[in-house]
C-alpha cells in the first residue's frame, strides 16, 4: 500500500460467530470499520470497539489462516477483502 493512501486492516471481532476475521483496506481505521459494517457485518462489530483486536498494515503474509488467504479479495484495493463479497467499498458509500 506503499504512497496510495490506503492501510490494509485485519480485525478480529469477540463475537462467538463472527468470522474468521475481518480483512479490509481503508483510508482509517473509521473508514475500515464503516465498510464492513455497509458489507453487513456491524453485527459483529462490538459496542466498545477496545474489544476489536485490530493489526495495521497487515500483509499477505501475516495472515496465518491458509483458508482466508485461499478466499479473499485484493488487499491493495479500497474495500473489505475478507469475508470476500466484492471489489471496492459499496457504492452507496461513496
Amino acid at each position: 500500500m506503499l504512497n496510495t493512501g490506503l492501510i490494509a486492516y485485519w480485525i478480529k471481532s469477540p463475537c462467538k460467530h463472527a468470522p474468521l476475521g475481518f480483512g479490509a483496506t481503508a483510508k482509517s481505521l473509521n473508514d475500515a470499520l464503516n465498510i464492513i459494517r455497509t458489507m453487513g457485518f456491524e453485527r459483529y462489530l462490538p459496542n466498545d470497539l477496545k474489544e476489536l483486536i485490530v493489526t495495521e498494515n497487515v500483509t499477505i503474509n501475516d495472515l496465518d489462516d491458509s483458508y482466508v488467504k485461499d478466499h479473499m479479495g485484493p488487499i491493495v484495493v479500497r474495500g473489505m477483502w475478507y469475508p470476500f463479497i466484492r471489489v471496492g467499498p459499496p457504492p452507496w458509500m461513496e
